[in-house]
């Protein structure tokens, strides 16, 4: 079927072995960190004996630095901003088939960070380990046309989820960096589905899984606003349970390969101090992606695509003794497009990347328990990929930032908080632009 194909296979089963499990831990380990998971496509017959386990370690260097016209969160005071980050992830998976029937894919991810923000009367530094991620996926082959497979997602709780003092204000807008929570409580996400070949060139990957999230600490209420920062007192939190089924189509023929991902997830009730405080919409998720391999030595090109919205949530309303929905929907819907072509040069593969994400609405992010405002973001720089040897290869990224958070009013120096259940005391927020630099570097070796 080809070597794409068989990544598509592998990448189909990541990819619905994770998507239930993506909603729920981001906080901890962010979707930045999948750039550094290392997928080996494992053979799908008999192999030699010495031949039938390989490994894998990959790890980056990632610094982030932004200027804004405010700083993070917005509301807090109209001082300029600014703030900075280093993140370094880090994954090892193995792989294997103990015998024909059977193979077996374990991955682990941690990271370590240092985020720090200095913007006047909001500064603040955290140093801390991630949390750590761990994934097993056992696949039966011993079906012709059909590969089902099972798999278990943990989230161990290594990180921070309670910054008290100043710390706190290292939370940064994670359109400007990559890691915006540092921590959360035990999650488990077992995932069952199928992979189906279709033809030759077409696989369908099919899954649902359930993820169960652990109870953590945070400094403070979830429902405190700006003037509450500083009132920091120890809240339990519960956050609400993960049901997500995932249906996947890949394409690999010749110079083109594309896949198409669409996720649906509902959610329990998140509690705070034993008390319901939020149940999440519906979400719904579609991504795509599309290769080409020109011919000659004329390079590569990836565009891909993203849309992901919510229904509207279950709050509880101007004081209702249960939860019930929104009068009008507070979550937003999310776009992202992104482009890049490498060029090769020998063993060096160079080009440009680039790419545009727009939200329509502010929302609060039910995964990292944040508001995330409205904004426009557009990012671009370049990529270089090296292979040293055929088991070790580099890779460097550089990209420019720039964001513009709409302006939101405040009538009557009020506005509407979705878990604060109404109106709260807060100014008005003019137009904010923010630019940064995102510089990435690392390696991928394979044993």
């Amino acid at each position: 079927m080809g070597d794409r194909f068989e990544k598509a296979i592998v990448a189909g089963r990541a990819v619905a072995a994770a998507a239930a499990f993506a909603w729920a831990s981001s906080a901890a380990v962010p979707a930045g960190a999948a750039d550094v998971t290392v997928v080996e496509k494992a053979p799908r017959v008999a192999v030699a004996p010495e031949k039938r386990w390989s490994a894998a370690l990959a790890s980056e260097v990632r610094y982030y630095s932004w200027t804004g016209t405010r700083g993070s969160p917005t509301n807090v005071n109209a001082n300029p901003g600014s703030g900075s980050q280093i993140y370094v992830p880090y994954a090892m998976q193995l792989v294997g088939a103990p015998n024909d029937l059977f193979k077996v894919e374990l991955l682990g991810r941690g990271g370590w960070v240092r985020s720090r923000q200095t913007t006047f009367g909001l500064s603040g530094e955290v140093d801390t380990i991630t949390d750590t991620v761990a994934n097993g996926t056992l696949t039966y082959l011993g079906l012709n046309g059909i590969q089902p497979f099972v798999s278990l997602n943990l989230n161990v709780p290594t990180g921070r989820s309670a910054l008290f003092g100043t710390a706190m204000n290292a939370r940064m807008d994670p359109d400007l960096v990559e890691i915006s929570s540092f921590g959360e409580g035990w999650n488990v996400g077992p995932t069952a589905g199928f992979n189906l070949p279709l033809t030759p060139s077409v696989l369908v990957t099919l899954a649902a899984g359930y993820t169960w999230r652990g109870v953590f600490d945070r400094e403070n209420s979830l429902t405190a606003v700006a003037n509450q920062r500083d009132l920091q007192a120890l809240t339990r939190v519960d956050p609400g349970d993960v049901l997500t089924g995932t249906a996947s189509l890949a394409y690999a023929s010749g110079p083109w390969a594309a896949s198409i991902v669409g996720t649906v997830s509902e959610e329990t009730t998140s509690t705070q101090n034993d008390a319901a405080l939020y149940r999440a919409g519906r979400r719904y998720l579609a991504s795509g992606t599309l290769g080409y391999v020109w011919p000659e030595r004329y390079g590569a090109t990836t565009l891909t695509a993203s849309w992901a919205r919510s229904n509207r949530n279950e709050v509880q309303f101007l004081g209702a003794q249960q939860l019930v929905t929104e009068p009008f929907n507070t979550n937003s819907t999310l776009y992202r497009v992104g482009l890049q072509h490498l060029w090769p040069v020998r063993s060096l593969w160079l080009g440009p990347v680039a790419s545009f994400l727009y939200r329509d609405n502010n929302t609060y992010d039910a995964a990292t328990l944040q508001f995330v405002p409205a904004k426009d973001r557009y990012a671009a720089g370049l990529l270089a990929r090296y292979a040293a040897t055929d088991i070790l290869s580099f890779n460097l990224r550089a990209e420019h930032v720039w964001t513009r958070e709409g302006e939101r009013d405040a009538i009557n120096g009020q506005m509407f908080s979705v878990l604060a259940n109404g109106f709260v005391l807060s100014d008005a927020v003019p137009v904010v632009k923010s630019r940064g630099w995102q510089l990435a570097g690392g390696f991928n070796v394979r044993f």
